[in-house]
């Protein structure tokens, strides 16, 4: 039981990611926070939090792990009806390296 609220949340994340940008765009409803990069940020941040969190040495895998996965929706998304963008990738994956280094700075802030 110990790891197993850490593998369900990040798998809660996964699933509404993949909801959010493999759906075509008009049946989300979302609020504003202006532009769609700040969604990926965000997401990508909270997707790797949990699992960072359980173990910071998780960060070694997830990180490059998240990164791929942002790329292979950017690829799937223009056979969906939507559109890949680099600069979503970017943003994926500046959020994954943020969530990290928040997760770690907690972590370290707990042990002070």
């Amino acid at each position: 039981m110990k790891g197993k609220p850490y593998w369900l949340l990040t798998l809660i994340f996964l699933v509404m990611i993949l909801i959010g940008t493999l759906s075509p765009r008009d049946i989300i409803v979302t609020p504003d926070l202006g532009s769609d990069k700040n969604y990926h940020f965000l997401a990508f941040a909270l997707l790797v939090m949990p699992l960072t969190f359980q173990n910071l040495k998780n960060a070694y895998w997830l990180l490059p792990v998240a990164v791929v996965f942002g790329a292979i929706i950017e690829l799937l998304q223009p056979h969906l009806g939507r559109h890949g963008e680099l600069n979503d990738l970017y943003a994926d994956a500046f959020g994954a390296l943020i969530g990290v280094i928040l997760v770690a700075l907690v972590k370290l802030a707990k042990t002070s």
